[in-house]
Parts: structure tokens; sequence; C-alpha cells
């Protein structure tokens, strides 16, 4: 009897850039995401491609915050610039002088839910900690795909956990502490 391996699972992942920014941020770490989507590829308890990486983001206002509107700039083109990357952007509302991301988590959800109808991938990696992601879980899988969730260090909600099929743990050993200026 000859064994056949299975052909590599599909994988495309969904990265809510901004949450992902303030978690590490907030423990004063930094990462090359491009290694980060490739240690998470490699802690996948099966073979997998890559289709694709969505990084979901905003922009700060321009005149309100120009500084961090020119760093966010610059960083965000470096990402398009990778394959295999796209960018999908919300906007910001400020209210009482206090940001508001608006349109990530939608757009977020509605890609991964259209891309796993449209049979654009066997896999979804999602990266965020956001709780509002889960009720989503169950319509990708009720189309027959699989969910893993990196699960990151600090503001991670456990109903990703509990609601995707697979956990991948945060590879801390890729971070680098943020450089003080």
């Amino acid at each position: 009897m000859t064994l056949v391996k299975p052909e590599p699972l599909r994988c495309t992942f969904f990265i809510d850039g901004s949450n992902l920014y303030r978690v590490l941020k907030n423990i004063g770490l930094h990462c090359d995401y491009r290694k980060l989507v490739l240690e998470v590829l490699e802690q996948l308890p099966f073979d997998a491609i890559l289709q694709r990486v969505y990084f979901y983001s905003v922009y700060p206002d321009q005149k309100m915050e120009p500084k961090n509107y020119r760093k966010t700039q610059s960083f965000l083109q470096k990402l398009e610039r990778f394959n295999q990357w796209e960018l999908r952007t919300g906007h910001l509302v400020y209210r009482d002088g206090i940001a508001k991301e608006k349109g990530v988590d939608t757009k977020l959800v509605s890609d991964m839910v259209f891309f796993a109808a449209q049979d654009l991938y066997d896999v979804s990696v999602v990266i965020s900690g956001d709780e509002d992601l889960t009720y989503s879980f169950d319509a990708v899988k009720t189309l027959g795909k699989q969910i893993a969730v990196l699960k990151l260090p600090r503001n991670f909600s456990m109903k990703l956990i509990e609601k995707a099929d697979f956990q991948i743990q945060f590879p801390n050993h890729i971070m680098k502490k943020i450089q003080q200026s």
C-alpha cells in the first residue's frame, strides 16, 4: 500500500495590525511582521502554503498627528511592497480628542468570510485579540474552512481560542525591545 501525503493546506492571514501594534507597544516590543508570519506558518500542525496576508490598519489624521502619520505611512508602504501582502485601511474618527478606529474589524470579517465562500483558502490565521471577531468564525467554519489564532501576550480574548480550530503560541523569540528615542 502506498501512502499518499496530503497536499499542503492553503493558508491566508488576517492581521488586525492596529490591535497587534498596540499589544506589542504596551509591552515594549516590536517585531518583523514577515518573520512573524513565517513563524506562525511553522507552528501549524500541518503543511501549509502561504496564499496571502491581509493587513488591516488605519492612518492617523495628517493634520492632528503629522509625525505619527508620517511614521505610519512609511511603515504601511513597506508592508505593501511585500509579496503576497495586501493592505486594507479603515479610518479614524476623533471625538473629544480621542481617536476611534472605524471599518477595520468590519473589513477583516468581510474579507475572511467572503474569501472562504470563494474557496480562496483552507485555513485562515487570525492575528488579533479582539473578541468581536469570534462570531464570524462560525460562518467560516460552516463554509468548511479551519481557523488558527495567534495567542497574543496581552489584551487577548480567550473566546477567540475557544472558537478557533488551532491555537498558535506567540513566538517571543523573534521579538525585540523597542529602542527608546
